[in-house]
């Protein structure tokens, strides 16, 4: 039986046999879900993101203090840390190789336990072999007999881009789509429409999910901008921890009052419907999933040969036509919008540092607003 005790750990390995029945592998819809437990906070997915990283050392300052207001705050949950990328981390710099947060597809996974792809795994040695590590920690993701031991993984990043708080949750996990419903109200959402925003992406399959949050039953995302890499800001720290705070709440609440939390977001949400920002997928070919790609430099695949257009710097989750303009190349000509994704978008992550490394994935992403049900999770086309 799991302690409800809170708990810090980096290297906790200690496997439970989880017995309760779940939804299919390849998705994450739980309706009449176990009660959570185990809830990992990771900070340091991209070593010079700081502000994740912060905030899990001041959540370790008060998981060991028993009288702390941490621990009287959510009593059914057992809380744990975990710093993703230390060494990339200790070095100020997204990632060692290649983009820890694109390791964790079941696929790749496998591939690197069988010693597949040498020479691949090679180049990309340090965070793979962290993808691994981090999976037999708290999954493992994929398993015929065993679910992941950990119940939901919540992710600290940040952004250069101004994108200011935006809660990532994947389509068709009702479970943390409504803590985010949760989350964004709590956080002002109906005071303060520009401040924070709810991201879906459409992966249903949960084996093709790339990211570390991936690897528990549930994960969810807090991403906060704008933030310099490799750099502390008061304002994007109390964010994050105001954002961590109402989503730990949320499944403290569920634990204790199930009934009592899904009816407040019935009364705050009309319809039983929330508007969210779903990826775009692409309508071009050669182009990559929900983003924009720009052409990078032939000597480095990390420098782009255009700059993003003045007109929409700073401007992210505010909608492009197809004809606006999107990028200026070296002659100072402008680039406009294709159409490529759809006559009318909106624009996030929008010159992002971390997109202008090769192993992220160049480019500037794209969403279309839509709303989700509740009750389901999946969003209305």
């Amino acid at each position: 039986r799991h302690s409800n005790r809170h708990k810090h750990n980096h290297h906790y390995k200690k496997r439970y046999t989880i017995s309760e029945t779940f939804g299919s592998r390849s998705s994450t819809i739980l309706y009449n879900h176990p009660p959570i437990q185990k809830v990992v906070v990771v900070g340091g997915t991209h070593g010079n993101e700081y502000t994740g990283v912060w905030c899990i050392k001041a959540l370790e300052r008060q998981l060991q203090q028993e009288s702390s207001l941490l621990s009287t705050s959510y009593p059914n949950l057992q809380i744990e840390t975990l710093l993703a990328n230390p060494k990339a981390h200790y070095e100020n710099k997204r990632f060692i190789d290649v983009d820890l947060n694109r390791q964790f597809r079941t696929e790749e996974l496998i591939s690197f336990q069988n010693g597949e792809d040498e020479e691949e795994t090679e180049f990309a040695k340090e965070e793979r072999l962290r993808a691994q590590e981090i999976n037999e920690l708290l999954g493992p993701k994929f398993h015929e007999e065993q679910y992941p031991q950990t119940c939901v993984i919540v992710d600290l990043h940040t952004t250069t881009s101004n994108m200011g708080i935006c809660l990532i949750v994947p389509e068709g996990d009702v479970l943390m789509i409504k803590a985010a419903a949760y989350v964004s109200y709590k956080c002002g959402y109906h005071h303060d429409d520009d401040e924070v925003r709810i991201l879906v992406h459409s992966i249903l399959d949960r084996d093709q999910r790339p990211n570390l949050s991936s690897i528990a039953r549930h994960g969810f995302t807090v991403e906060v901008g704008p933030v310099p890499q490799g750099v502390l800001r008061h304002d994007a720290v109390e964010k994050t921890e105001k954002a961590l705070h109402f989503f730990l709440e949320y499944l403290d609440l569920l634990n204790k009052d199930k009934a009592g939390v899904i009816n407040k977001l019935k009364e705050w949400y009309s319809g039983g419907k929330v508007p969210v920002y779903r990826s775009a997928k692409a309508s071009a070919p050669g182009e990559m999933s929900g983003k924009i790609q720009w052409p990078s430099d032939p000597e480095n695949p990390n420098f782009p040969q255009v700059l993003v257009h003045k007109s929409i710097q700073d401007r992210d989750f505010h909608k492009i036509k197809k004809g606006d303009p999107l990028f200026i190349d070296l002659n100072g000509k402008v680039i406009p919008y294709s159409g490529s994704h759809g006559e009318e978008v909106y624009l996030m992550f929008v010159n992002e540092g971390g997109y202008y490394y090769s192993s992220s994935g160049t480019g500037i992403s794209v969403s279309i607003l839509r709303k989700v049900r509740l009750d389901d999770g999946m969003v209305e086309e």
